[in-house]
């Protein structure tokens, strides 16, 4: 009895054992193995390149994205699609040979690939990368619009009673080649009882590239302020815009065209003026932080016959976020025009603090 007891326990060991075994296995089997030119060795499982990077989903982690050149050797337990930097493509399963190198049996014959001769790797459960990147480029090509709106509320009460509001709304319909922005602006205050500001802005500006970051624009603007004694002060112009740098953090691009300056007075001695000038501009935005932006737009117009006879705008801005999607945001800023020449006894400067509650929308 005990002679048999003792096998029954043997074989319900044996039997745990053989159940172990066969239950991790596919874990270790199955799972696709990468290894790193600094030696590091990762389990997980194959979704595809892009970029260059061979983006792999870990047993143990989130997903990575791995260069292709720092690969060592690659292996999974599925078949594989391979496209080579000749767009050759090639489907089949791994054989773990000598590492350096990729090596795909397929039609009785293995495929020796260097890692970095290839394009593409991807699992035949995923889409072809070409595809994606086709889809992508297209969705790129799509105009799109993106909108915002603004609203200014200032006050102060003592000494001096004043208040002032305003609005601004700014839409954007572009692709990654075009893009047309327009915008409008009105701003009044009243302090002890007396308009001191009531000025309404609008315009429009059509960018396209053409060559690298070298894009041609149109723009046109216009200005109605009473109190500054402008009935209609409006700016046409045409010309080029380069982009200097453009990446995550910062963007700074320039331009330079010519244009037309018209100007009508409210006051009855002043006649209306028609001047050419130049455009000059600069655009440069800056990710502080994560949640701290800053933004700067600056134009100056001087007249082609006298260049001390100027106009100089500007806008610059910090922009905090109120929510992680950043649809809310508060934007704070100075903005502005200098007027070198103005008329009769009118202020060369006319500048204002702003802090704006801006929604986004599409």
């Amino acid at each position: 009895m005990a002679t048999w007891l003792s096998r029954f326990n043997m074989f319900q060991l044996v039997s745990l054992f053989w159940a172990g075994l066969l239950v991790s296995v596919p874990f270790i089997v199955l799972a696709d193995r990468v290894e790193t030119k600094d030696g590091s060795i990762l389990y997980g499982k194959i979704l595809g390149t892009l970029d260059g990077n061979l983006s792999f989903e870990t047993t143990y982690s989130s997903q990575v994205n791995i260069p292709l050149k720092e690969l060592v050797s690659l292996s999974s337990s599925d078949p594989i699609s391979v496209r080579t930097e000749t767009n050759e493509t090639l489907s089949g399963q791994f054989i773990p040979l000598p590492k350096a190198q990729l090596n795909i049996r397929n039609q009785n014959q293995v495929n020796e690939l260097k890692f970095e001769n290839i394009q593409h790797i991807w699992p035949p459960t995923a889409t072809d990368p070409l595809v994606i990147e086709a889809e992508a480029y297209e969705l790129e090509l799509k105009m799109k619009w993106k909108s915002s709106i603004g609203f200014d509320l200032v006050g102060s009460s003592g000494n001096t009673d004043s208040i002032g509001a305003g609005f601004r709304m700014d839409s954007t319909y572009s692709n990654i080649f075009t893009e047309l922005d327009l915008f409008l602006s009105y701003n009044t205050q009243t302090t002890n009882g007396k308009t001191d500001t009531d000025e309404t802005k609008g315009g429009a500006e059509y960018d396209s590239i053409f060559r690298d970051q070298l894009a041609w624009y149109l723009r046109s603007d216009f200005e109605h302020d009473p109190v500054e004694q402008i009935n209609l002060r409006s700016t046409l112009a045409l010309g080029l815009k380069y982009n200097w740098i453009e990446n995550l953090d910062y963007q700074v691009s320039t331009r330079f065209g010519s244009a037309v300056r018209y100007e009508d007075s409210t006051i009855d001695q002043v006649k209306e003026k028609i001047d050419p000038a130049f455009d000059l501009g600069l655009e440069y935005t800056h990710t502080l932080m994560k949640s701290l932006f800053l933004e700067s737009e600056l134009t100056l117009l001087p007249k082609v016959d006298n260049l001390s006879d100027y106009l100089f705008n500007h806008d610059t801005a910090l922009i905090f976020p109120v929510i992680e999607d950043n649809t809310w945001h508060i934007r704070s800023g100075l903005s502005g025009t200098f007027d070198s020449i103005p008329k009769d006894d009118s202020e060369k400067m006319d500048m204002k603090y702003y802090f704006r509650v801006v929604y986004d929308f599409n």
